[in-house]
């Protein structure tokens, strides 16, 4: 992994973290949240500065916006169409062994008895644990099951939105929707480096998506940066780079209505265009600042970047589990939400951990098994398995 892939995948760690803290919150401290309970949205966490670190939806359109640059980016700039093929092949399996695996585990909590959210909730007043992380519509019967779990972790969650079993995954619909999308728009402009012709091909793609489903904007402002970047001799001076990183993390952090620190963005932002163009907007703004500020690039890509980006997709898929359960647990015990969440935190990198063990296996065979695939279609020598993933 070359120095700029792990500086972006030490930000998605980061936007991990993030949609953990929302959760936290959510959890243990709901009527600072907002949006739970009758708290003025002055008196509010969504009007405070440092409210960008745990909130959950702009750290999601983070995570779209990486994923149509990242997916897109180097066939983008090379014109290399294989490279696409062997990301449309892998994309369904790499997302969905490891999400298979963590509703297995929280197959086997609800098997074991291991939730103990309702209790929880029931002193913590918060009404999204009371259902499960928000997973479970209020009255609606459930009723875990193997079959269903495997069914959901494998298909499920990608078709359809599916998240009983972990309400995380609630996003893997729109990152495989909007993955399938990003590649179909790559395989048409990756040779067609003409400027013209890649922007209006964008546009009418954002147009559709403003049409059908705002929420898939991000993924065609990340393919829009990875069209449009300069491949080389792109620098962020240090004093625009961090001007640039204040006003992208303002944006993300916003959330309509906001007053104190984010109050010259309801002032501006207009009510009829949805949110989701402002995340991706930030988002993107903020890719574009570490891939040009070196500074922030050399910042991100240090050693603890490399551990965050291994560990971020495991962490985001494990760790309302784990607050549902060993989480709400500590909480009964010491009636501490600082305890709470810090068990909940050290829980989920533990368990991370292990399905990072897990997902670098299975990327590997996948790896493999495409380029078995490939290589005979082609009648060309089998690839080995340290290609590019």
């Amino acid at each position: 992994m070359n120095e700029r892939d792990v500086s972006l995948d030490a930000m998605r760690g980061v936007a991990a973290l993030a949609v953990f803290g929302w959760h936290a919150m959510l959890a243990f401290y709901p009527l600072s949240s907002g949006y739970l309970g009758a708290t003025p949205i002055e008196a509010s966490a969504r009007s405070q500065f440092w409210f960008v670190a745990v909130h959950g939806a702009g750290a999601v359109a983070f995570f779209f916006v990486l994923s149509g640059f990242v997916l897109t980016r180097l066939a983008l700039t090379t014109g290399r169409t294989d490279i696409l093929v062997r990301g449309l092949i892998k994309r369904w399996p790499r997302l969905a062994g490891p999400a298979l695996l963590a509703v297995l585990g929280s197959w086997l909590l609800f098997a074991l008895g291991g939730y103990v959210y309702a209790p929880a909730a029931a002193l913590t007043g918060s009404s999204w644990l009371a259902r499960f992380g928000g997973a479970l519509a209020d009255g609606a019967p459930f009723e875990p099951s193997l079959p269903g779990a495997v069914l959901q972790g494998a298909v499920l969650t990608f078709v359809r939105g599916d998240s009983t079993y972990d309400s995380s995954l609630w996003t893997m619909s729109y990152e495989f929707y909007g993955s399938l999308m990003v590649y179909a728009l790559a395989f048409l402009l990756a040779t067609r480096p003409g400027w013209r012709a890649r922007l209006v091909v964008i546009v009418a793609a954002a147009a559709a998506c403003g049409a059908a489903n705002p929420a898939l904007i991000p993924f065609i402002a990340g393919f829009a940066l990875a069209a449009f970047l300069p491949r080389q001799g792109f620098r962020v001076p240090a004093p625009v780079g961090a001007a640039a990183t204040v006003l992208a993390l303002l944006g993300c952090g916003y959330t309509q209505g906001a007053l104190g620190f984010y109050a010259p963005l309801t002032a501006t932002w207009p009510a009829w265009l949805p949110i989701p163009y402002l995340y991706a907007a930030a988002a993107a703004l903020l890719i574009a600042t570490a891939e040009g500020w070196v500074g922030m690039r050399r910042l991100l890509s240090r050693p603890w970047g490399r551990v965050c980006g291994e560990l971020s997709f495991p962490f985001y898929l494990v760790h309302v589990p784990v607050l549902c359960s060993a989480g709400a647990y500590a909480f009964l015990v010491t009636g501490s939400a600082p305890i709470a969440i810090a068990a909940t935190l050290a829980l989920a990198l533990a368990a991370a951990s292990l399905l990072a063990l897990f997902s670098r296996w299975w990327l590997a065979r996948l790896n493999a098994a495409v380029g078995a695939l490939l290589g005979r279609r082609r009648g060309a020598p089998v690839a080995s398995a340290a290609s590019p993933s």
